[in-house]
């Protein structure tokens, strides 16, 4: 199981815990398959994540254009803070600090990073 920001969940994505509405009613159980549809209603009712199938982390092998695009996405509402702004490029800056450290790592033990 693991959290999943709504607006990085996809239609195919399995629910590992239901989800309730701010009363505890359960909108929808565990177990059911999002959709489009099942997406654009739970961020209509401002849900700012999702439980879903899979292992936690099961995401370690993006490239660092994927990564930055992640960053960029989650940073998106907060583009015009400037505080943000740096943090977000402290983040980039560390994502490149660590490919260019697994692939000099990957080259020294004559593989591929």
């Amino acid at each position: 199981m693991k959290r999943v920001p709504l607006d990085e969940a996809e239609p195919g994505m399995v629910l590992a815990k239901p989800v309730t509405n701010q009363t505890g009613v359960t909108v929808l159980p565990a177990g059911t398959e999002l959709d489009q549809d099942l997406l654009t209603r739970l961020d209509r009712m401002n849900l700012s994540a999702v439980y879903v199938e899979g292992a936690a982390g099961a995401d370690t092998d993006k490239s660092p254009a994927e990564l930055e695009q992640e960053l960029d996405r989650r940073f998106r509402k907060v583009a015009s803070d400037p505080s943000q702004v740096m943090i977000r490029e402290a983040v980039r800056r560390h994502i490149h600090a660590v490919h260019l450290t697994a692939k000099a790592e990957a080259d020294a033990a004559g593989g591929v990073a």
